[in-house]
């Protein structure tokens, strides 16, 4: 006896889906290319264009005048730079009083405990610096290049007797 397969449920269910995605994949865009064969292709293509921008920096103080023992909050903001990395750097120029959080975007600057008996003038700067990495692949190979941007902010804090 010839034991007769019925396979066309088998059939039905592997080879149908192939063909369909097989017929998917295959054919060209209906977009047209938008390099012809005469132009170059290997162009450099940038995240960011860092040396046409600047840094813009802005530094909010919680009080400008502070008496002895008190402390002043310090937070920097900077315009978003695609694909840079920011670094905060909190420096305290005079060396009166003690800043810290020195490497983030907001620092605490506290006025010394005891007055010296005259009027002083803390200053403090904040270098912002932006690193941009440019990767491009060109014909002739992978090229990279790194932009940098700074910025420097200085405050001045008035310590009162």
């Amino acid at each position: 006896m010839i034991k007769i397969l019925d396979i066309a449920p088998v059939l039905s269910r592997m080879v149908l889906p192939t063909i369909a995605l097989c017929l998917l994949g295959c054919g060209g865009s209906s977009v047209e290319n938008p390099l012809r064969e005469s132009e170059e292709t290997d162009a450099t293509v940038t995240q960011t264009d860092v040396e046409n921008q600047s840094l813009k920096v802005n530094v909010d103080v919680s009080k400008d005048t502070v008496q002895a023992g008190e402390t002043v909050n310090l937070t920097a903001t900077v315009d978003e730079l695609p694909g840079s990395n920011i670094i905060f750097s909190w420096i305290n120029t005079t060396g009166y009083g003690i800043l810290t959080s020195t490497d983030q975007n907001t620092a605490i600057w506290s006025a010394p405990k005891k007055s010296e008996g005259t009027v002083k003038v803390e200053v403090l700067q904040l270098v912002v610096t932006a690193i941009n990495q440019v990767i491009s692949v060109q014909s002739s190979g992978v090229d990279t290049d790194t932009e940098v941007l700074t910025s420097t902010q200085t405050i001045l804090l008035t310590v009162a007797n």
